[in-house]
């Protein structure tokens, strides 16, 4: 079977290839978005040093930069993260089952779960 290119569709299901996450790179290009609102003269009060394999990356952050970065990171979520269980506190996976107690949890979990009940209580 031939590789798909990227956009493509296979077996009907649209195909897209991610390319491996570079720190570097994201920093570089979160840097230049945010760079034109930045004053020409401030001066940097921060350094990230990033190293990825045998790459190295420094950048010189104004006030403004790592206010931003920081920003930036505090509101990142991961995608798998999807609450707190309400019975242990433990973390929900998408499927909102509980990976510390294995409770279904939430509205959805509720409904299965006392859905699951009444079908266990009618002997067929």
């Amino acid at each position: 079977m031939r590789p798909c290119p990227a956009g493509a569709w296979r077996y009907g299901v649209r195909v897209t290839i991610q390319p491996p996450a570079d720190p570097i790179e994201a920093l570089e290009r979160f840097l230049a978005r945010i760079a034109p609102y930045d004053d020409p003269a401030a001066e940097p009060v921060a350094t990230v040093d990033l190293r990825v394999g045998r790459l190295r990356g420094s950048f010189r952050l104004t006030d403004r930069s790592a206010r931003a970065l920081s920003e930036a990171l505090g509101r990142w979520t991961d995608p798998d993260d999807v609450g707190r269980c309400g019975g242990c506190g433990g973390p929900v996976d998408r499927d909102l089952v509980c990976r510390s107690c294995g409770r279904l949890d939430g509205i959805f979990g509720a409904t299965v779960a006392h859905h699951a009940e009444r079908v266990a209580g009618h002997p067929d």
